[in-house]
């Protein structure tokens, strides 16, 4: 069993040696790892990383969907069974992998034959336990937490970062979209995989520690109006525009099914994302505007367009 781990990085050069460092790491040990950079400005890779480290450097920023597209690609080129895909300011705890290889070597064979992405537990500076997995429904998207009465919780997606995705099953059904560029990428592609009926598994205790530099994922603004205080998502141009584009093309022209409750519910998340910049239009403009071309291109399935 040849494993590859993953890591693709923009301007992360404060981090991109503890997770390079935490891969190398791991009690079941990694075959290779690969570093994807995304064009970094910042001297990322201005340095020798150990071996067996290789380096694969893109002369523009291709999202994060371009990265992994880039590891997925190498891997199967390389015949590799698994590859181990992180951000590059994620770092797994030691046992992280052999847990996780542990869970799928416990599942009896036809489950082996069916299982094509596994998943850690992600622990963050500023959120406890973020509810990164999720499960398809009728009824919209449910958040799927880990349980600590059993190992393993079955999802159908989860973030790229700290997912074991079996290769063989990946070469069946094909990369990722390249078009989603940043959000929701991984959530589509994990859709797609349970469609074809491939199965998935967040392992309880196998640890990822996201966001290592200490930059959270989310931040806030607290506004005070009167006795009320009300707390404004912080987020830059960019992540807005695809996080809207994607949510709604996803929902509108990659779901199966429409229902009532599907449609509300993605039309309440745009709202809610756009409603945190329509709140401060003179000091977030770039931020609303962003989020309107998203509206607009996602309901226009225009997913060729970048922002």
């Amino acid at each position: 069993m040849r494993i590859l781990g993953h890591i693709h990085t923009f301007n992360d050069e404060d981090v991109i040696e503890r997770s390079v460092q935490a891969l190398l790491e791991q009690t079941h040990p990694l075959d290779e790892v690969l570093v994807v950079d995304n064009a970094s400005q910042d001297g990322t890779l201005d340095r020798r990383f150990p071996p067996p480290v290789t380096v694969i450097r893109h002369s523009e920023n291709r999202g994060t969907s371009g990265a992994v597209i880039t590891g997925f690609e190498y891997a199967l080129g390389k015949g590799y069974d698994w590859i181990w895909i992180f951000d590059a300011d994620t770092a797994p705890e030691k046992d992280a992998l052999e847990k996780l290889l542990g869970l799928y070597h416990s599942f009896p064979l036809p489950l082996q034959a069916q299982t094509w992405l596994l998943g850690g537990v992600h622990v963050e500076p500023s959120l406890e336990i973020p509810p990164y997995g999720a499960i398809f429904t009728r009824r919209g998207q449910i958040a799927v937490r880990p349980d600590p009465h059993h190992a393993a919780r079955e999802l159908h997606a989860t973030i790229w970062s700290g997912s074991l995705y079996r290769l063989p099953l990946v070469r069946r059904l094909g990369l990722p979209t390249a078009n989603y560029v940043l959000d929701w990428g991984e959530y589509e592609y994990g859709y797609r995989g349970m469609r074809a009926g491939y199965r998935s598994f967040l392992h309880s205790a196998s640890i990822v520690h996201h966001n290592i530099g200490g930059r959270a994922a989310l931040h806030y603004t607290a506004y005070r109006w009167g006795p009320l205080t009300v707390r404004l998502k912080e987020l830059p141009p960019i992540r807005c525009y695809y996080l809207v584009r994607n949510l709604l093309h996803f929902w509108l022209y990659r779901y199966h099914v429409w229902t009532v409750h599907t449609l509300t519910g993605c039309a309440l998340n745009v709202v809610k994302i756009t409603t945190h910049f329509l709140l401060r239009p003179r000091t977030h403009r770039r931020e609303l505007r962003a989020c309107l071309r998203g509206i607009r291109d996602g309901l226009g399935n225009a997913l060729e367009r970048r922002y």
